[in-house]
């Protein structure tokens, strides 16, 4: 049995300390190296350990989802102290920081599949499955939030040492909370049968993909869509900068934060249909392309951001529900992995693509691309409706 209000805890506790580290880490490289060099190495290691998931699969499938999330959120807090000690005792010491960063990041790829997994393992049916992660989502939305606000205050009165410190703390707590709320789970019977060679074991979830008619075209769209979210990293400080306010920037991620928080809720109680994703996802671009118009009126773009985080949320939930409900639990972990790094997979291209379009075209051009993208990527989610469901 879960415990659930422990979970929640500890999935709150552990979210503010990833958020904050991923904030004061990068902010600790370009204050000691002046580098955005470094920094670009930093941001390109995330996203690699994301991409890759596919390769984690096979070992989160092996081992019971309760063990696979113990063990890495401990290595995970081991590291952070490691990272924490670098900074400390070693300030020119960038590579080992990097190492031990990297690291931290390859566990929380680990940890998130098969936390997830481990609802499904613990729910009687798919609406409360489908309500815990919303949940989920919106404490790890709320955590963002509060992390990226955090950072900031924290780093006006301590060094970045300390602040990372702190992270190391809140992660170990997190852990102890999350070994409590746990202790009650079975771990999950070893299924004995011949095992497959490694390449093989990681090609099976996209065979499961393939073979099921929703996920096939999520896979796709998927793909199309990790294009779109770096690039409106990219364009929001750009709008921000064109307005001629620096508090802009954060208040646009705070409003579309708050969408997705609120989209969240949404999802929770909705039913679980193809139809729905695909509607909402297609309907995701209309505030995106509507930016073009209100780029200089910073109230108006900051409510077309707060829908399209809105919109973005309901589809991410209902279709994350639905992928855990298709899925077998025997390759579930394959299945989240080989998923993860389709969303993952565009974000180095994109980043650079849509700073070149950017600095030569302007941010109409890249926002028309992204609504088109967005359009093409819901429109194949539609054609899995009739078979789907």
């Amino acid at each position: 049995m879960l415990k659930k209000k422990s979970y929640f805890f500890s999935r709150a506790v552990g979210g503010l300390a990833n958020s904050l580290f991923s904030m004061v880490f990068i902010w600790w490289l370009q204050t000691s190296t002046k580098s955005s060099f470094v920094v670009g190495i930093a941001e390109a290691i995330f996203s690699t350990t994301a991409a890759l998931s596919i390769f984690y699969g096979p070992i989160i499938d092996h081992y019971s989802f309760k063990r696979t999330s113990y063990y890495s959120i401990l290595v995970q807090t081991v590291f952070l102290f490691a990272t924490t000690i670098a900074v400390y005792q070693l300030s020119k010491s960038y590579i080992l920081a990097l190492i031990c960063a990297g690291i931290v990041s390859v566990c929380d790829e680990f940890f998130n599949p098969a936390d997830r997994a481990i609802l499904k393992e613990t729910t009687a049916d798919d609406q409360e499955l489908n309500n815990l992660i919303s949940k989920v989502s919106n404490i790890d939305q709320l955590v963002n939030v509060a992390g990226t606000a955090l950072s900031g205050f924290l780093l006006t009165f301590l060094i970045s040492a300390n602040v990372m410190l702190i992270c190391s703390l809140l992660s170990l707590i997190s852990f102890v909370f999350l070994f409590y709320a746990l202790k009650e789970i079975k771990d999950r019977p070893k299924v004995k049968k011949a095992e497959a060679k490694y390449l093989n074991q990681i090609l099976n979830g996209y065979k499961f993909i393939k073979t099921n008619y929703f996920l096939s075209h999520y896979f796709w769209s998927s793909i199309l869509y990790s294009f779109i979210t770096p690039a409106m990293a990219i364009l929001l400080p750009r709008i921000a900068q064109q307005n001629g306010q620096a508090g802009l920037y954060s208040m646009f991620y705070i409003s579309f934060m708050i969408g997705f928080v609120i989209g969240a809720t949404i999802a929770g109680r909705l039913s679980v249909r193809v139809k729905t994703i695909g509607f909402t996802w297609i309907a995701s671009a209309v505030p995106l392309l509507l930016i073009i118009f209100f780029s200089n009126n910073w109230l108006i773009f900051t409510g077309l951001i707060f829908l399209f985080g809105l919109m973005t949320s309901i589809h991410n939930i209902l279709a994350e529900s639905l992928i855990q409900i298709t899925a077998d639990d025997e390759i579930l972990g394959r299945v989240l992995t080989t998923i993860r790094t389709s969303t993952s997979i565009g974000g180095p291209i994109s980043s650079i693509v849509a700073g070149i379009l950017l600095d030569s075209s302007g941010e109409t051009v890249l926002i028309l691309a992204c609504g088109f993208i967005i359009l093409i990527s819901g429109l194949n989610i539609f054609r899995a409706v009739n078979k789907a469901n």
